[in-house]
This record gives C-alpha cells, sequence and structure tokens, in this order.
C-alpha cells in the first residue's frame, strides 16, 4: 500500500475553484429522487428497533387470551360478598390454587373461592378477585373470611383487553420503538417486515486516528464514523461496513468499490472539497460518476454526490459539524426514501429569538435551542460551527434560515435531527 505521504498532491484549477453553488433545496431533490423503497424482509424483532414497518400487523390471538387475575388473592363470585364487612365477613371455601400458568381444576359454585396469583386465569363461575388485605384466614381449615363487598368485575382483566383478535394494531411506515417491539412479542410475533437499508460509512483523513489509540501529535480522534453511524442506524439502517483510510486515491477507491458489494448507499466524511489532498471528487469522476457537487448551504457547501459501481455516494465534508447537517440533509433522507417513508424529517414552526444573517447566497443550517411560550416556540440560535460538535450536545434541531437571514420574531421551520 502507498504510504499517504508519498502521494502527489493534487492540482487544484480555477475551474474547479469556479464551480457554482447548487440551489439547497434543488440539491436535496436531486438526491432524494435517487432512492426508491427497497423490498422488504422479514428481521428479528431484536434487529428491528428503529425501523420502519412494512406491513400492517392485525392481532391473530386475543391478549390476554384468558380472564385472568389482576392482584394476588382470591377469585370469588361477587355474589357471595353481598352485605359483607369486617364485622359480619362472607365466609367462603378454597376449592383450588392458582399459581400463574395453572389451568384451574374445578369451577366456582356458590360459597367457594380460589387463591389465585396475578396473571393466572380466573376459573369458570368466578367473576371478582378480592386482594389479600381484604381479607382473613377463615375460623377452619381450608376458608377464608372476605371483609368487604367485592363487584362484579373487580380486578379481572377480561380476555382480549389489552387486544382482540382481528385488530389493527400497526399500520405501516411506524418507526418501531421499544412498545412497538413488546407489543409485537406479546403477539407472539419474533420477526416483523420491514426495509433495511445497508449503509458503508468511511472516513478519510491522514490525520485521522481511531478512538483509544494513542494520539500523536497533528492527529485527531475519528469522530464522524461514530456520529454517521449511530445517525444512519437511529434512522433505520444497518451499517454493513466502516473503514477509514489515508488521504490517498488507492486507498480510497479501493474500498469504495469493495464497500458497494454491500451497501445501498456509502457515506463518507473528508475528502470532497478543493484541498490538494482531497481525492472523493477525482475517484468518483474515475471510477464511478460525479452528480452534484457544491452545495449553496452552510455549513457544508463541498458537499458531493455521485455513485461507485452503480451504488450512491454521499461524500460529507470532514468537518464534523458540517458533517452532521449534510447527513441530516441528505444522508437521513436518503435513508427515509429506502424504507419507503416520507423523506422529509420531523419538524415544527418556531419563532427566532434573535436575528440570525445567514449568507447572501446560502441556506443556513442554524443550530437552535427551543423554548415554548405563548403557544409559540420561541427558537435560539446557537452558534454555527463547522469544526465543533460538543456545543450541539442539547441542541433541538436545525432552524432553516434562506439566503440573506432572518431577524428575530421570523416565523421558522426547526427540523428535528434523527
Amino acid at each position: 500500500m502507498t504510504d499517504a505521504a508519498d502521494v502527489a498532491p493534487r492540482t487544484v484549477s480555477a475551474e474547479e475553484l469556479a464551480t457554482p453553488l447548487l440551489p439547497y433545496e434543488q440539491a436535496r431533490a436531486v438526491v432524494i429522487r435517487t432512492f426508491e423503497a427497497l423490498a422488504p424482509m422479514p428481521v428479528p424483532l431484536s434487529e428491528s428497533l428503529g425501523r420502519r414497518i412494512a406491513e400492517r400487523v392485525v392481532a391473530e390471538v386475543d391478549v390476554p387470551g384468558f380472564a385472568n387475575s389482576a392482584m394476588d388473592g382470591y377469585a370469588i363470585r361477587s355474589a357471595d360478598t353481598a352485605g359483607a364487612s369486617a364485622n359480619e365477613p362472607a365466609l367462603l371455601h378454597l376449592v383450588d390454587d392458582l399459581p400463574a400458568g395453572r389451568v384451574p381444576s374445578v369451577p366456582l359454585r356458590p360459597g367457594a373461592a380460589a387463591k389465585v396469583m396475578t396473571g393466572a386465569p380466573v376459573p369458570p363461575g368466578a367473576d371478582a378477585v378480592v386482594p389479600w388485605e381484604n381479607t382473613a384466614p377463615g375460623p377452619r381449615e381450608g376458608a377464608v373470611a372476605v371483609l368487604t363487598e367485592v363487584p362484579p368485575g373487580a380486578r379481572v382483566r377480561p380476555r382480549g383487553e389489552d387486544m382482540a383478535a382481528g385488530q389493527v394494531v400497526m399500520e405501516v411506515g411506524e418507526a418501531l420503538g421499544p412498545v412497538h417491539l413488546g407489543v409485537l412479542a406479546s403477539l407472539g410475533r419474533t420477526h416483523v417486515r420491514a426495509r433495511v437499508p445497508r449503509v458503508a460509512v468511511l472516513s478519510t483523513g491522514s490525520e485521522l486516528v481511531p478512538p483509544g489509540q494513542p494520539l500523536a501529535e497533528a492527529k485527531i480522534y475519528n469522530s464522524n464514523a461514530t456520529l454517521l453511524s449511530a445517525l444512519s442506524r437511529a434512522a433505520g439502517a444497518t451499517v454493513t461496513a466502516t473503514g477509514m483510510v489515508d488521504d490517498d486515491p488507492a486507498q480510497v477507491g479501493d474500498w469504495l468499490s469493495g464497500a458497494a458489494g454491500q451497501a445501498d448507499l456509502v457515506v463518507t466524511s473528508g475528502g470532497a472539497s478543493v484541498g490538494e489532498h482531497d481525492w472523493l471528487r477525482e475517484v468518483l469522476c474515475r471510477e464511478g460518476e460525479l452528480e452534484l457537487w457544491r452545495v449553496a448551504m452552510k455549513p457544508g457547501k463541498p458537499v458531493a454526490f455521485g455513485r461507485i459501481a452503480g451504488v450512491p455516494v454521499l461524500a460529507l465534508p470532514g468537518n464534523p459539524g458540517s458533517a452532521l447537517a449534510c447527513a441530516h440533509a441528505f444522508v437521513m433522507p436518503a435513508i427515509r426514501a429506502l424504507q419507503g417513508s416520507d423523506p422529509e424529517p420531523a419538524w415544527l414552526p418556531a419563532e427566532l429569538a434573535d436575528d440570525v444573517a445567514g449568507q447572501p447566497n446560502r441556506t443556513l443550517l442554524c443550530p437552535v435551542k427551543l423554548q415554548g411560550g405563548d403557544g409559540v416556540d420561541r427558537a435560539f440560535p446557537l452558534p454555527v460551527l463547522s469544526g465543533a460538535l460538543s456545543h450541539l450536545l442539547h441542541f433541538d434541531g436545525f432552524a432553516i434560515v434562506p439566503p440573506g437571514g432572518l431577524p428575530a420574531g421570523a416565523p421558522v421551520r426547526v427540523e428535528r435531527v434523527g
């Protein structure tokens, strides 16, 4: 392998420096229309968190499948407790002991009770449960004294209380959270049909060091691989490959060619600008195709989009703040489109709390903190820092500010990240 230090620098031309900027919304449209929904596939529930469901889920069974006790106590016939009190308890004889999972062996007849644990089936003939604290031992062995009147249905969870067979439980396109997976499991499901975009993530830069390794002088830790992989997974993709290469066109080309065979989208960071050691565009032009480069946005102007071996490649800037903004604008919508979902991010209207100067010819993705008040959220601008991330630890989203900026009080669209 060639040492990156031995690679001759690129010749930066006046022509590329004068490449016009593509309007932000136009660039997004070019990228998004490239991606079509993938074919659904069965995915284990353990691998489904955050994905978009690709099927309508209809309950095939009642949940619960039998009437059961909501408390530890005694299953009874409510009529047997009419007028019962601490002074004049209703005396019932015990005919069964029902821990959870045991099928009742005898029905309850008048004057009978069955010890029952939470979740255990309520025996035939019983229509209520009385908890331990409302009972006392009976005057003889095998009897229980009920110290209060118990209404019908008390502490009994009826069959199908949660879900009834035939009920539509989930619709196509819902994002699967922990509760969704729990519901699917309660229906006996082990898999769910979903579209699973495969994303490969490459970090380029001779200055990069993997986290956990010693940090030599003039080196920085590679944060973009972790950031972009996490964003991809949060959007419902699976990351099939991650890599880190020097500023060397041969290394870049070899890695991209290998990753293309196992990805629906390749995302890179670094090497897309006009520096003498920025090779992404040249590799795409030589070994694939370049569809767009340089977008009228801040941060993130030098984003590029093309293909390698027919697979889409989004080449993002190396500065982590720019990489985040470009991932939000291009990578996340692409992943949503691959899942057959609306590519647009979740957003809410807000009002700018301060002036945002913006730029005369670039759309600004301005990070903001939101504060509610009088029915309108106020968006407080945070610094737009291409090379930093920590100031975004608690931000609420990007306010999309058009070229020329906006004054305080102006309405603005705040897009959530994720």
